[in-house]
């Protein structure tokens, strides 16, 4: 049974005003970008050597295994539940925002540091979707000994082999922090459209704006919906190892469309930089007030650790180059300018 928050979807994106949330001020790391001359090789699932998949989850359990350490960020208990904090915090700022594909690439910057701090020091992972369409349920990515585990089982859904089986997240389901069980439900039916022929569609946009919407419309939020991932929680389903691979998946989507016409789309942002409370997720209709009945709404405790989206942006609603994205402590923070290329020195990695 697929998660409440993904049963009611509906697709499109809205246009968008900006959500008041006065809070810290974090600020750009002023590092000197070093030359990227060695970028990482981040491979699919499909063609990662057999040590290599199992260092890279040996790595996953480590960072869901030990215990947090920047004493800030409500709920949290493990280094795992303060990554998906990060994803339940800035939850209003990066969905159906500009924000949504340059933050989760530094996003996925983020776990890598964290991984590398559990051992793992090789390329992260992606999953190509497209070689899996229509029939996810069958893909190595769900081995329960080189893969994530497969589909959960039970009323919950949760995962019961693999690596994760047993393993509990603290942060969710919404803006809770409740332990739950690392849970997925995999549809086939959905994941037809993390095909081939649905790709080249979502990124035949010519501007950042249209490419935008056909990445988080179509394939991310089709996928999502196939894999139903912490009860398919649009807020906290990061608690989920497998979220870094399918969002893998979308950033090499934005790459590839980026790699199309380098230099014009290495430097086009657009959008706003929050939700507007009037529209919310696109994929559910109502706006911010009626999705609340399904996740609830950030308390003070989170308030109070959630970044002023308009950072970096002159007190604008609309993302800028220079707008700040913060980890809240894990790395040091990062305008969009700086994770625009991913081989532009701070980043340094390339698909293959």
């Amino acid at each position: 049974m697929l998660g409440s928050t993904l049963v009611a979807l509906l697709l499109g994106l809205g246009t968008t005003t900006a959500i008041a949330l006065p809070q810290p001020q974090p600020q750009a790391s002023t590092t000197p970008t070093p030359a990227c001359t060695n970028p990482q090789k981040r491979k699919s699932w499909h063609d990662m050597a057999e040590s290599d998949k199992k260092a890279y989850l040996a790595a996953n359990r480590c960072i869901i295994t030990s215990p947090q350490k920047l004493n800030r960020l409500p709920g949290a208990k493990t280094r795992w539940d303060e990554l998906v904090s990060l994803h339940q915090i800035h939850a209003l700022q990066i969905h159906t925002t500009g924000q949504f594909l340059p933050y989760h690439r530094y996003y996925l910057k983020t776990f890598e540091f964290l991984m590398q701090e559990c051992g793992y020091h090789g390329p992260l992972a992606y999953w190509d979707e497209t070689r899996d369409a229509g029939k996810f349920s069958s893909s190595p990515v769900f081995s329960a000994t080189t893969g994530v585990g497969g589909s959960g089982k039970g009323a919950q859904s949760c995962v019961m082999d693999g690596p994760f089986a047993n393993l509990t997240v603290n942060i969710g389901p919404g803006f809770k922090s409740q332990p739950r069980c690392i849970n997925r439900k995999i549809t086939d039916f959905f994941s037809s459209q993390c095909g081939s022929s649905y790709v080249t569609k979502a990124l035949s946009g010519k501007d950042y704006a249209t490419a935008l919407d056909g990445i988080y419309s179509g394939p991310h939020l089709l996928g999502h919906m196939a894999l139903s991932m912490m009860n398919g929680d649009s807020i906290t389903s990061s608690g989920d190892p497998l979220f870094f691979l399918h969002h893998g998946f979308v950033d090499k989507m934005w790459w590839d469309w980026q790699a199309k016409d380098p230099s014009k789309r290495l430097h086009e942002i657009s959008g706003l930089n929050a939700q507007d409370p009037a529209v919310g997720f696109s994929e559910f209709s109502g706006g911010m007030e009626v999705e609340s009945a399904m996740w609830g709404k950030p308390g003070k405790e989170l308030l109070a650790v959630t970044p002023d989206p308009t950072l970096g942006d002159n007190g604008s609603k609309y993302i800028t180059l220079n707008h700040v994205m913060s980890s809240l402590g894990i790395i040091p923070n990062a305008t969009v300018a700086e994770v625009m290329d991913i081989k532009g020195g701070y980043l340094c990695y390339e698909y293959v």
